[in-house]
C-alpha cells in the first residue's frame, strides 16, 4: 500500500507552487496576522530514522496516551451503563495506533531510510494488525439495544441537537458535564497549527530547501519536481529495485540539504509565533483536557 491517493494529489500541488514559486507574498504567507518570516535558530540535525517529532503545539493537546486513557473511560462508563439497563456490552480492543512518524509526509514525502532500503516508497506493515477496533455492537442485537447503546441515533427518526438523549455512550460525557467540565470544542490548537503549516508551506527557507533537494536528485540522475512527486509516481504493486534506489536517493539528498530539519525548524518558529500570541486561551482549553484527563483516570480507578 502507497500512500493515500488524494493526499498525495493534494501534497504534489501544493509543492509544485512551493518549488516553482508562489504568487501569495512571501510576507504574509496568506495569512494577515503574521507579517514577515520568524527568526530561525540554526538548523540542526535532521530527525533519527523513524523517530517522532514534537513541536511546541503539541504541549497544549491530548497526546496518543492520554487519547487512549480518555477511550478506556467512555468504554468503561458505556458498560456500566449498559449494565444497568441490562445488556452486556463489549467494545473490543482499542485500535492500534500507527507507528510514530516524524514532521509530515504528505509535504515531504518518504521519511525513513530504512524504509526506503526495505520497501520502497510502499508502506510497511503496521505493526499490530490492521487496526481495527470493535464496534461495541454486535450483530444480532435488536432496537432495545440500539436504543440503550445509542439514544436517539438508535432510532430510524434521530433527535438532534445537544438535548438528544445519546444513550449510554454518552454517559462519560454527561458525567463530565455533571461535574462542570467542558467540551475542549474549540480546537484552537487545530485552528493555529493549519496556520502555523501554511506559513510554514511557503517560507523561503522551506523553499530554498526544497530546491537545493532537486538540484541534488538531478545530479544523481533523478528528475523530480519535489519529493511527493517521486514517491507518487506511477510505481508497480510489487517493489522493484528501481524504486528502492529511487527512494534511497530521495533520502539520501533529503540528509545533505537537511531538508526535514528545515522543515521543523521552521514550523516550531510559526508555532511558537502562534502561542505568544494566543496563551491564555491556549492555557484554558489546555486545563480542560487536564480535566477530562483526570475525570478519565478516576472512572478507571487511577486517581
Amino acid at each position: 500500500m502507497r500512500m493515500n491517493r488524494a493526499r498525495v494529489v493534494i501534497a504534489v500541488v501544493a509543492l509544485a507552487v512551493l518549488t516553482a514559486g508562489c504568487s501569495k507574498d512571501a510576507k504574509t504567507g496568506g495569512d494577515s496576522d503574521i507579517v514577515g518570516e520568524p527568526v530561525v535558530p540554526q538548523i540542526g540535525a535532521d530527525p533519527a530514522d523513524g523517530s517522532p517529532v514534537t513541536h511546541p503545539l503539541d504541549g497544549y493537546s491530548v497526546g496518543a496516551e492520554e487519547s487512549a486513557l480518555i477511550f478506556r473511560a467512555m468504554s468503561q462508563a458505556t458498560r456500566i451503563c449498559m449494565t444497568a439497563k441490562g445488556f452486556n456490552y463489549d467494545p473490543g480492543p482499542a485500535s492500534t495506533p500507527p507507528p510514530p512518524t516524524p514532521v509530515d509526509t504528505s509535504l515531504l514525502g518518504l521519511l525513513s531510510v530504512s524504509a526506503a532500503q526495505q520497501t520502497g516508497y510502499h508502506l510497511p506493515p503496521r505493526p499490530g494488525g490492521n487496526g481495527t477496533s470493535g464496534t461495541g455492537n454486535p450483530p444480532g442485537q435488536g432496537p432495545e439495544y440500539q436504543k440503550a447503546l445509542l439514544g436517539d441515533r438508535g432510532t430510524k427518526v434521530g433527535a438532534a441537537g445537544s438535548k438528544a438523549d445519546r444513550g449510554c455512550m454518552g454517559e462519560f460525557e454527561r458525567r463530565l458535564q455533571a461535574e462542570g467540565i467542558k467540551d475542549t470544542a474549540s480546537d484552537l490548537v487545530g485552528t493555529l497549527r493549519g496556520k502555523a503549516y501554511d506559513h510554514a508551506a511557503v517560507d523561503s527557507r522551506v523553499r530554498a530547501s526544497l530546491a537545493n533537494w532537486q538540484s541534488c536528485m538531478a545530479k544523481l540522475g533523478y528528475n523530480y519536481a519535489n519529493p511527493v512527486q517521486a514517491s507518487s509516481a506511477a510505481w508497480p504493486e510489487q517493489v522493484s529495485q528501481e524504486e528502492r534506489d529511487t527512494a534511497v536517493a530521495d533520502m539520501n539528498c533529503k540528509g545533505q540539504v537537511k531538508l526535514l530539519a528545515t522543515w521543523n525548524a521552521v514550523l516550531t518558529a510559526y508555532q511558537q509565533l502562534y502561542i505568544s500570541r494566543n496563551e491564555q486561551a491556549l492555557q484554558a482549553d489546555r486545563e480542560i483536557s487536564q480535566q477530562r484527563i483526570a475525570a478519565a483516570k478516576k472512572l478507571l480507578g487511577q486517581a
